[in-house]
């Protein structure tokens, strides 16, 4: 890779102070069906049967495959790919750094739609909550691919699935990339295969971003750590040989296929990297090292103040459920799965906390118990204040006005508290855009040099 379109393609990323709505990336994206060079093709057809539609150009030996807003409150991707395609089509002489690109700018365009009330102030809490909507897991692109393993088996593929899987057969690229957000939490990274070469680059790139890549991983506990910031990208199939081994009561709860990482790579056996980033900062400490909290009594903490909110929520739910019929299905679903999937963990939690053995918790564990406990609760309150919004702009209905002012007071007092512990500073957008740009040529860089 010549260093020079390396630094080019990064200093020449647009600075925004807000994230696009779909309109308004399509619009850009029907600037390129002028282009000679980038080729506008339609794959399948999104959950809302609208088209899907991909991108393709460069002469390269190797293929990559980079897909924009792979969930849908993860609009990153949108810029990130608009980005590189606009970029490489204006630099020919780059030679689209050796690589022939397949780019969806976005697939769930659906779920996308239903957090545009965010995108123009990401900046605030109150916003993020009362606008954020994220498909259930069973129903999400990244959980419905086919899988078979042992005695379970899922064939209910979400139609942005099937549109992958059959670019995947046919194209067979030598990289699957997902442009993912890690919320807020630092940036970490998953890969396919250890990779030593990219870790010093994209530690570097991060660095120089003030982007710090995370100690831990967020996600689950039996990820493999290649080197700190860097874990083995994991799948269904993981899940289920640790649940085997350390909770077999949750085999039963297991309700989804798997991922796209896990089955390009059982398919086609390429690399596959996700580079997870953060829309917002906070100086609290995040790391490893041991806090002067009992880790007991942070769990026990934080337990009770996640049963306390989930009760909340399931008596508010209640007293709006004849009104249910004017609320909007995709909000109201997504919310009922994701409370009964919480209070069904829950249930394991406490078994769990009386396991655990006697040790101060770790930075992280108190970043994940003391803060993020508290943010999972504000977006619980979000979206049930947004499910009343929309039966009160039908019904206006007294009753469901005057529960909608008891819980805008409490998603007020609910982001103090987060505000105190924490004090979230959001992450300049453009930066975000070139920790992923940058983070892809990387790897594309490395994996040429390769047989």
């Amino acid at each position: 890779m010549i260093q020079t379109y390396f630094n080019k393609i990064l200093q020449d990323v647009p600075q925004y102070n807000r994230f696009l709505k779909i309109k308004e990336i399509e619009n850009i994206l029907k600037t390129f069906r002028k282009s000679q060079i980038i080729k506008e093709l339609i794959i399948g057809k999104t959950a809302d049967n609208k088209p899907l539609r991909m991108y393709t150009f460069g002469k390269g030996k190797k293929t990559a495959l980079i897909i924009g807003v792979p969930h849908s409150d993860e609009p990153l991707g949108s810029l990130v790919t608009i980005h590189l395609i606009n970029w490489m089509a204006n630099h020919p002489k780059a030679q689209f750094f050796e690589w022939r690109w397949l780019i969806i700018p976005i697939l769930e365009q659906r779920g996308m739609t239903m957090n545009e009330g965010w995108f123009h102030n990401y900046s605030s809490l109150e916003k993020t909550a009362k606008f954020y909507y994220r498909e259930s897991t069973e129903e999400q692109y990244e959980w419905t691919f086919p899988f078979e393993y042992q005695d379970y088996k899922w064939v209910h593929s979400r139609p942005e699935s099937k549109a992958i899987l059959e670019v995947i057969k046919n194209e067979k690229p030598d990289l699957l990339c997902n442009l993912h957000h890690s919320g807020f939490y630092n940036t970490y990274f998953y890969f396919s295969e250890d990779l030593p070469e990219a870790y010093l680059r994209l530690r570097k790139l991060s660095n120089s971003l003030k982007m710090p890549l995370s100690s831990s991983n967020p996600d689950v506990l039996f990820s493999k750590s290649f080197s700190p910031g860097f874990y083995k990208m994991y799948g269904l199939r993981d899940y289920i040989d640790f649940y085997q081994r350390y909770k077999p009561e949750k085999l039963f709860t297991i309700r989804r296929g798997a991922c796209s990482d896990e089955w390009y790579l059982d398919r086609i056996g390429g690399f596959s990297f996700n580079c997870e980033v953060p829309l917002f900062s906070s100086s609290i400490k995040k790391d490893n090292n041991t806090s002067k909290i009992e880790l007991k009594k942070l769990l026990k903490k934080s337990e009770l103040t996640k049963t306390k909110n989930v009760q909340y929520c399931v008596d508010i739910l209640k007293k709006i459920e004849p009104f249910f019929n004017s609320a909007n299905y995709l909000l109201l679903n997504s919310v009922l799965k994701t409370i009964a999937n919480t209070k069904m963990s829950l249930n394991y939690e406490t078994t769990k906390i009386r396991s655990i053995e006697d040790r101060n918790a770790t930075n992280f564990e108190l970043f994940e118990n003391n803060v993020m406990v508290h943010m999972e609760n504000l977006i619980r309150l979000g979206q049930i204040w947004r499910i009343m919004k929309n039966i009160y702009d039908t019904e206006k209905n007294a009753k469901i006005l005057k529960l909608l002012k008891q819980i805008d007071i409490k998603i007020s007092k609910q982001i103090k508290k987060i505000n105190l512990k924490a004090q979230f500073e959001p992450i300049p957008i453009q930066r975000l855009i070139k920790m992923q740009v940058g983070s892809i040529l990387i790897i594309t860089d490395i994996l040429a040099s390769k047989n």
